[in-house]
């Protein structure tokens, strides 16, 4: 597109040199080491001296590449220098807004990419860890999904009575992360004491109070938005 756009700019340059009826100035060429022969000698109403060596004339007649346009300023109407400055303008402006479609479509163009590669690394995840729910989930099961056996598989975590598949959360539960604890097991009471390890015989003994059992359902409202429900625990 930005090519196309500078084409364009060569058009309207050499619309304006070559028609001396409208913007009326003088153009003087000299040809170039090509082999042209210097035919024109009145171009759209300029005026036009040429020269070259007898040596390198042929038969072809000239070109646009084989001209070396130079434009003789001391020769200027007054009332040409407005609608020069006009297109000089506008052409500046063509170039700008060129430049500009151009870099804005390299961009779109390259997030169109990332959004492509970012979805397909998602999938990806999500069929290596994949897991067929079912009705009930023993605790033992729940143990070998603790992340540890399989670093891209499911990673399973039961919260009040519902088993979840929270492998989009392997930053806080993989091994090694700071909820590893909860992986691989009911975590209920440990989420409603807010524990990062192992409760002690005597406060397994406790029922969970009024704020352990708000906190509880905090944390299970969380679970249900973010992560997959595969089964109840049994």
């Amino acid at each position: 597109m930005y090519l196309h756009y500078l084409k364009i700019v060569k058009i309207i340059l050499w619309s304006t040199i070559v028609n001396n009826s409208v913007y009326g100035f003088t153009v003087r060429t000299s040809l170039s080491t090509t082999k042209t022969k210097p035919t024109l000698s009145n171009l759209g109403g300029a005026t036009i001296a040429t020269s070259a060596s007898s040596k390198e004339i042929s038969s072809s007649t000239p070109t646009l590449t084989s001209l070396h346009m130079a434009i003789d300023f001391n020769l200027l109407s007054s009332s040409s220098i407005p609608t020069i400055v006009t297109v000089a303008a506008a052409t500046s402006g063509l170039i700008y807004l060129s430049s500009s479609i151009y870099k804005d479509s390299e961009k779109q163009r390259k997030y169109a990419e990332y959004e492509a590669q970012e979805k397909a690394m998602k999938e990806e995840r999500a069929r290596k860890a994949y897991i067929e729910p079912k009705e009930f989930w023993k605790e033992e099961e729940l143990k070998q999904y603790d992340g540890t056996l399989d670093p891209e598989g499911p990673i399973l975590m039961a919260v009040n009575g519902k088993v979840f598949n929270v492998y989009k959360g392997r930053h806080f539960y993989g091994p090694g992360c700071e909820y590893h604890i909860f992986a691989g097991r009911d975590a209920t009471r440990l989420l409603a004491k807010t524990k990062l390890e192992e409760e002690t015989g005597e406060e397994k003994l406790k029922d969970l109070n009024m704020a352990e059992r708000a906190t509880l359902q905090g944390w299970l409202w969380t679970f249900e938005s973010k992560y997959e429900v595969v089964g109840k625990l049994e």
